[in-house]
């Protein structure tokens, strides 16, 4: 046994769950019975498992999840499919049993009550379901149990081709070479479907039904068609009840049924993050208290945003059924962890009714992450800061996080996170109000087969402060004293502890808002919400934010208006507040906090408000750096009450640059150190170098840095912000001796604007690093900047294009222009738009007004397989918190209807496996009607990836695109301030458009005039729209001969002929109008002889089809097929096949005339009617064989001989009743591998299109045949599984 001299003391287990900081266990343990209790929290994330450790109870025992929906609509399952059940022996018992829609027998249970007898039938594969982490892991265990099974077959066939061989070594007889070729096209067919092994998973069958009372819904979780002791479970809210998919992925569920039976959803969580915030917020562990969460008596109710079909994204209308169902349901508070950078700090739908209602009105406490996008300043996100009544959280890490959850060597100061995001924002709103424990061990999904897990992030703070919040909400409930969202929010900021945050947010201090709460119980004023408006160049701001060169170099007056809001009414026709506005006024005090902020000494408000000006005079601040100061306004009557309101004020002065470059020396940096540039970025700057270099000043351990980049461009967000992570001091690096480390990053810039340059070592990165920067603009400008992204686009002219380009700010080296192509992009309008009220359950808005929903259907065809696409609907996307509309969800079909991926607000791309026809379908979402009749004609931009794309020529003069050979502007070097003009030439060789481009279409690409790679698109996107195809010369061939009279009347006859043939296919076989038109056809019309062939193998009903009479599914009397073959001889007699073998031996002319064009058209209608006889006389000569008669073997061969020589030279040959032929021959000598290769290499030629899917489908049917014979039991089952994936049986899935 070994000496251990450290001490081994009790681990630090309260650092687990941080709760001492925030004061919030000292809270519990004065007041216990205060915990959270009496309060619901609405958790809007991934989901909350019910399953997970601590999610089951509250301090009171009373159920921890109250409710669990799934706002995103995800889990969704179409069950509009109504049927009876019906009775069948199984196992020697007599059983109620419906068939379900993945083609199972569903066993029902004996104990379930339904009066009606109506069961609805659903169908959803798992995976749609499922996390995309836990998909990730069972797609590699299940793969696993499969290569089990599917060695063994491929033992098997690699064995007997073995034994084979070695018993036939030299085999030179025509049985045993194609008994030879079956082994091997069996081991080759095996080999190959391990390639494309993809697991479909688990195909849920779903039967919903109404017991009297409640609609029940079971899940086939088993897929063994038994549901008989499966729960049947009600909606979550009503039962508590959940289920588990199985021992395999430990994956729980609820369900909620809607629409009258007529919607199932089944609720999953989308991934491990909500469970997680859950868990800090509310988790109970009676057995482990220090694991409890920050209000451990609470309730929670799960609202699930995040779509599992989107990898977790939230979105527009998963957010906007959040926050109806706060609105609706009496949820005391709620926490969204969650969010996104916006384009505008306060618009959106989903913004508006959650102030307006949820808080406004239903006075739910909504508390929100401000964002992992730090360290610059503003970097804020959405909703985080998008109104005033929200409480938006930053991270903070204190030394009992530290010890407990990070094993650091070393222990470094108490800070904010370095990613946390920081205020103001874009408009000057404060943005963050409160500071809480970034981190925790906690509770996640039962799934990730872990009890507690690691995370950090201001999705840990924000539960945290949620929690302290719950707290105090608690207490009040308990204490009997009223409250709204504005006085809790007034409380936790006032009472904050100093952190020395340059924005002045402090630390959530639950003791101290406790104490506030109740020594200012009776002020009314804290139940009001002062908004701020600043107005600044005529628009209105919530703070004011001096930010670019033009702003800062002189005193600036701002008309400030302050505005009491008080809560909405619930009920307008008995309104509650009217007085409460009537009795409000104020003589306040206005004290700015610093000295450079000049307001008027007092204001009087009343419920209108009132406005005054604000002085700001920066010109005496420091350059390169942030100040922050406010206006506080004090009633005069009670200031220890702390401020009504506050005016935020920020400015930076940014340093400028007459250079172009600009240096800042070295400067050592520790543990949490952030050290922020201010530069103002020179006018007609396009990107920047920025170079790094750093020295370890002692032997030091590595350390993790941040670089962040940051402009403010109006109405841009930062989804695509400049954010850098790397390791300084790592290796030699670390030696003080050692060279200087040194990184370069280049990236785009918009130029006019003040740009951020945060530089950070990691919190909890250790050692010394020196470091210096260096900044050094570029830019040649086409009127225009790059880092504002698709705006700055520049048009092609069909043929030359004159480009004025600038270098402004210095001599720009080593040019390389050039104009290259990747994508084409076609623009589709709608096929069909249909505009219809949604269904009431879930898309009720407080208002009771019924959100409308605008389906839109895009059709399109892809000609190549593989190709990669990303739809674009520039009306409705790039924004999300900040967007118009309720809701926007969009799916991407297969001809088949199977779902090939999903689209919302952002871009995605996607890769088309096989070419074909696909459809989108989008639906987008808002009670305004007249709102959606605008977008009734959206156009959807279709982009193409396309690879070795075309490239424009560059020229100095326009004369030298059509009189030189070569590009003569394509290098050297622009001047500073010198203006050149570019011409850009399309090719002007024939044909060098890409395939897929057609008139209307247009070509994106870029246009670069340097070789390094720009981050931050640091390229000019070009768009050249593709012009009108050119007319072709026109040959003299003798012009157009008029017809004369016989041949006139002979095209009516042939017309009409047509006419009755194509009358035929729409009737019964059986009826008199169809006996009736087949006398009146003419069998010396080779047409009605092919259209005679193609009935004879339906039967005398007209049920058969030639595909199931080949295999095996119908028969044909041999006298039947006996005419079929004199049918097919007949039509051969008609046509001159000498004449036809003739024309075709022929070279075809390089230039044909009118007349040889015409001659070549009938020939080959005329070739194509003879392979289709050939085709059904091969078919039926195949049927009619028998192993024991050469002679129908010989004529078989011989037919099928001259089939071949007809269709050698197709290049589509790819014919169905062929390949079944073949097939079918080959299935009638047992050799079944053959049969499997020939029918897979007829699927992968065929593409997924209207015209071929009865021909797939039949295809596919025949392969799951072909499994059968070769029983090949596990990929049978796997085809099957597919098929329901492939073809839908429901059709398209429901948005």
């Amino acid at each position: 046994m070994s000496n251990v001299n450290k001490p081994i003391n009790e681990y630090p287990s309260h650092g687990l769950m941080p709760k001492q900081d925030t004061q919030a266990a000292s809270f519990i343990k004065k007041y216990p019975e205060y915990d959270g209790r009496n309060t619901v929290i609405a958790i809007l994330d991934t989901g909350v498992d019910p399953g997970a450790q601590g999610m089951q109870v509250t301090t009171e025992g009373k159920p921890k999840i109250i409710d669990i929906v799934d706002c995103t609509g995800g889990g969704d399952v179409d069950t509009t499919k109504v049927v009876k059940a019906t009775t069948k022996e199984i196992n020697g018992k007599q059983a109620s049993v419906l068939e379900g829609l993945s083609g199972r027998t569903l066993i029902l249970d004996p104990s379930w009550k339904n009066p009606s007898g109506d069961y609805h039938l659903g169908l959803k594969r798992a995976y749609e379901l499922f996390p995309s982490e836990l998909v990730t892991r069972l797609k590699s265990e299940r793969r696993g149990y499969f290569e089990v099974k599917h060695s063994l077959l491929l033992s098997e066939a690699q064995t007997a081709l073995n034994d084979f061989n070695q018993k036939n070594a030299n085999a030179t007889e025509e049985p045993l070479l194609r008994q030879r070729q079956d082994l091997e096209a069996r081991v080759d067919q095996l080999k190959k479907l391990m390639e494309s092994y993809e697991d479909p998973g688990v195909i849920l069958d779903c039967v919903v039904f109404n017991d009297g009372k409640d609609w029940r819904a079971v899940v086939d979780v088993t897929e063994t068609g038994d549901l008989q002791g499966q729960p049947a479970l009600a909606d979550y809210r009503k039962e508590l009840q959940y289920h588990t998919f199985g021992e395999e992925d430990l994956l729980n569920f609820s369900v909620n049924i809607y629409d009258d039976g007529e919607l199932l959803s089944i609720v999953t969580v989308s991934g491990s993050h909500g469970t997680h915030v859950a868990g800090i917020t509310a988790g109970n562990f009676p057995e482990d208290p220090a694991l409890n969460g920050v209000a451990p008596g609470a309730q929670l109710v799960s609202l699930r945003i995040g779509d599992s079909r989107l990898g977790s994204m939230e979105t527009a209308m998963g957010l906007t059924r959040a926050a109806v169902h706060m609105a609706m349901n009496n949820v005391d508070l709620a926490n969204m962890s969650y969010g996104e950078s916006s384009g505008s700090p306060v618009d959106g739908y989903f913004i508006e009714l959650l102030a307006k209602e949820a808080v406004g009105k239903s006075g739910c406490i909504f508390v929100t992450s401000a964002g992992n996008d730090g360290p610059c300043f503003s970097s804020i996100g959405a909703p985080a800061g998008m109104d005033a009544s929200f409480i938006t959280v930053g991270a903070y890490v204190k030394h009992a996080q530290m010890q407990a959850e990070y094993a650091l060597l070393e222990t470094v100061a108490e800070t904010p996170y370095t990613w946390s995001s920081r205020g103001p924002c874009v408009d000057g709103f404060k943005g963050v109000d409160i500071y809480a424990p970034g981190s925790a061990i906690t509770s996640v999904p039962v799934y990730g087969l872990e009890k507690l897990d690691l995370k950090n992030g201001t999705s840990m703070s924000s539960p945290n402060a949620c929690g302290c919040i719950a707290l105090l909400v608690s207490a009040l409930k308990g204490e009997k004293q009223g409250y709204t969202p504005y006085r809790l929010k007034n409380a936790v900021v006032q009472t904050g502890k100093d952190v020395n945050d340059p924005l002045g947010v402090g630390f959530i201090q639950v003791d101290k808002a406790w104490d506030f709460l109740d020594t200012y119980k009776d002020r009314k004023d804290l139940d009001i919400l002062f908004e701020i408006t600043a107005h600044k160049r005529g628009l209105a701001h919530r703070g004011i934010y001096l930010r670019e060169a033009e702003e800062v170099n002189r005193p600036v007056f701002v008309t400030t208006q302050v505005k009491p809001t008080f809560m909405g009414e619930k009920d307008p026709e008995h309104p509650i507040y009217h007085r409460t506005k009537f009795e409000f006024d104020a003589r306040v005090a206005l004290v700015p906090t610093q000295s450079w902020i000049s307001a008027p000494d007092y204001v009087y408000l009343h419920s209108n408000g009132n406005a005054f000006v604000v002085k700001v005079d920066p010109t005496a601040l420091a350059e390169s750096e942030f100040h922050f100061g406010e206006v506080l306004g004090y009633d005069t009557s009670c200031p220890d009450r702390g401020p009504l309101f506050r005016i935020p004020v920020s400015v930076v002065k940014p340093s400028i640059t007459k250079t172009g470059s600009i240096s800042y020396e070295k400067v050592e940096y520790g543990p949490g150190d952030i050290i922020r540039r201010f530069v103002h970025v020179p006018e007609g700057a396009t990107h920047c170098e920025l170079t790094l270099r750093a020295r370890a000043p002692q032997g030091t351990s590595p350390a993790r840095f941040m670089l962040h980049l940051l402009q403010l461009i109006p109405c841009k967000s930062q989804k695509d912000k400049q954010t850098y992570t790397f390791l300084l001091g790592n290796g030699s690096f670390a030696d003080p001796e050692s060279e200087d480390q040194v990184l370069v990053k280049r990236f785009a810039v918009k130029g006019g604007l003040n740009m951020e340059v945060a530089l950070a070592q990691f919190w909890s990165g250790l050692g010394k690093h020196a470091v210096e920067l260096g900044l050094e603009f570029h830019g040649i400008q086409v009127g225009g900047s790059l880092a504002t992204g698709n705006n700055n686009s520049i048009h092609l002219e069909p043929e030359v294009t004159r480009l004025d380009i600038a270098s402004p700010i210095r001599r720009e080296e080593n040019l390389n222009v050039k104009v290259n192509f990747d994508t084409v992009r076609k623009y589709i309008r709608p096929a069909e738009s249909v505009l219809a009220p949604l269904k009431a359950d879930r898309n009720t808005l407080p208002s009771t007004r019924i959100m409308y929903g605008l389906t839109l259907t895009y059709n399109f065809k892809i000609s190549d397989a593989n190709t990669t696409i990303a739809p674009y609907f520039p009306a409705i996307m790039d924004q999300l918190y900040e967007h118009y509309l309720a809701g926007v969800i969009g799916i991407l079909y297969d001809a088949n209807r199977k779902v090939i991926g999903y689209l919302d607000v952002f871009k995605h791309s996607f890769t088309l496996a096989t070419k074909g026809d696909y459809t989108i379908q989008l639906q987008v979402a808002t009670e305004k009607e007249d709102v959606l009749e605008k977008l009734k004609n959206t156009i959807c931009e279709l982009n193409i990836s396309i690879s070795g794309g075309p490239s424009f020529n560059t020229f100095k003069r326009i004369a030298d695109a059509f009189t030189q050979e070569k590009p003569n502007f394509t290098t050297g070097v622009l001047e500073r301030r010198e203006q050149r003009a570019l011409y850009v030439a399309a090719p002007t060789k024939a044909s060098w458009l890409p395939s897929q481009a057609k008139p209307g279409d247009a070509l994106i690409g870029s246009l670069a005039f340097q070789s390094k790679p720009i981050n931050g698109n640091g390229k000019y996107q070009v768009v050249y729209p593709v012009p009108p195809t050119p007319v072709e010369d026109k040959k003299e061939n003798g012009g157009d001969k008029k017809k004369d009279d016989a041949a006139t009347l002979q095209e009516l006859e042939k017309s009409m002929m047509d006419l009755r043939v194509s009358t035929l296919k729409k009737l019964e076989k059986s009826s008199s109008a169809y006996k009736s038109l087949v006398a009146q056809l003419d069998d010396k019309d080779v047409d009605v002889l092919v259209f005679k062939l193609a009935q004879a193998w339906t039967g005398d009903d007209g049920k058969t089809s030639q595909a199931d009479v080949l295999r095996s599914k119908s028969t044909l009397p041999k006298d039947t097929l006996t005419a079929i073959v004199d049918l097919s001889t007949k039509v051969e007699q008609q046509l001159d096949t000498s004449s036809l073998l003739a024309f075709y031996a022929r070279a075809k002319p390089a230039i044909e005339t009118d007349a040889q064009k015409q001659e070549r058209k009938d020939n080959d209608k005329k070739k194509q009617a003879l392979i289709k006889a050939l085709q059904h006389r091969v078919a039926a000569l195949t049927l009619l064989e028998s192993d024991d008669n050469e002679a129908s073997k010989a004529e078989r061969q011989k037919q099928q001989d001259t089939l071949a020589m007809w269709t050698r030279d197709d290049q589509d040959n790819n014919d169905l009743t062929t390949v079944l032929t073949q097939v079918c021959r080959e299935r009638k000598a047992g050799r079944f591998g053959v049969a499997l290769q020939l029918l897979q290499k007829y699927l992968d030629a065929t593409p997924i299109q209207a015209d071929s899917l009865k021909n797939v489908a039949t295809a596919w049917d025949v392969r799951r045949d072909l499994y059968n014979d070769l029983t090949w039991v596990v990929w049978k089952d796997y085809d099957t599984k597919w098929n329901l994936i492939r073809r839908p049986p429901g059709g398209f899935a429901r948005l």
